[in-house]
């Protein structure tokens, strides 16, 4: 970490190492203070790549630990209480073509040209949803509504031969209340008109759907411990929301009140020179220092 001009920077300060650090540091004084009701500090691996690390450790901390009362998630929110987030899941595409000289491409099966339909397909549910009236909750988002998108795309072997190979991903951000399955069936019908249509040129071609993550939405919760927690604990009364996903909305699945509230803005997550204002670093830790007292009463 590097100390300039009221920053602190280095990769990962801001999104979260900030906030796990702030944590981690309020351990010796939660040991001496002597709390009353316990203080636990979950840390997970892999939350960039689909948060896949959290629902294993969420299975072992409810088989192993007492269960908890609240849980704060501390993405950078600028210490604003953040109850609802979007959802999200991804998959992974692979179509399998059948390449030949492109003289003759109506004799093969081009699978970027096939893999196109596809992310075609992605660009027309964006389309179809920005048309939609939102819901009032999905209105408190930006954007209001569903996104589908394609972030990283490879194939093809040579300009004049018709693609063997396309890989792609296909990732949905769902605003709270939507139906993944919905969605995803939606997905896989495509997949099957498409994947039909090149098995009618050749019949040894296919696609390939994997599944990369699957991170359900945090919900608002009416009069939820968790909030409450953190309205007392920063005296926001604000109602925030935001478009990423994070681990809040496993742990509220699996019944936990979940809520996210932590320093740094996360328009510097994932940039050059990332970093986290020292106010919002202090900020954090006087809400970790109120946080341990809460539990000494």
């Amino acid at each position: 970490v590097t100390e300039r001009e009221g920053k602190l920077f280095g990769r990962g300060t801001c999104d979260m190492k900030g906030f796990d650090a702030l944590a981690l540091a309020a351990v010796p004084l939660a040991l001496e203070k002597g709390l009353k009701r316990p203080l636990q500090i979950a840390l997970s691996y892999d939350e960039e790549v689909g948060c896949v690390g959290a629902p294993r450790m969420i299975a072992e901390m409810r088989d192993i630990l007492p269960p908890a009362d609240a849980v704060v998630v501390g993405e950078p929110s600028m210490m604003k209480t953040v109850s609802a987030h979007k959802g999200g899941f991804g998959y992974w595409l692979h179509v399998h073509g059948f390449e030949v000289h492109s003289s003759l491409m109506h004799t093969g099966v081009n699978a970027i040209m096939h893999g196109a339909k596809l992310i075609d397909w992605a660009n027309q549910q964006n389309e179809i949803n920005m048309a939609k009236e939102p819901t009032a909750l999905a209105a408190q988002f930006d954007p209001p509504f569903t996104t589908v998108h394609t972030g990283r795309i490879w194939g093809g072997t040579a300009h004049n031969i018709t693609a063997k190979d396309c890989e792609f991903g296909i990732d949905f951000r769902l605003v709270p209340g939507e139906d993944m399955e919905t969605y995803r069936q939606a997905l896989m019908d495509r997949v099957a008109e498409v994947e039909a249509e090149m098995q009618a040129v050749h019949p040894d071609t296919s696609i390939e759907v994997t599944q990369r993550f699957r991170v359900p939405a945090l919900m608002p919760e009416e009069d939820g411990a968790a909030e409450r927690l953190v309205r007392a604990l920063t005296g926001d009364n604000g109602t925030h929301v935001v478009s990423y996903g994070t681990e809040a909305g496993q742990f509220q699945e699996k019944d936990y009140s979940a809520i996210i509230c932590g320093p740094g803005d996360i328009a510097q997550a994932h940039q050059p020179n990332e970093y986290i204002t020292l106010d919002q670093f202090k900020q954090g830790e006087a809400f970790m220092h109120s946080l341990v007292d809460q539990l000494t009463r």
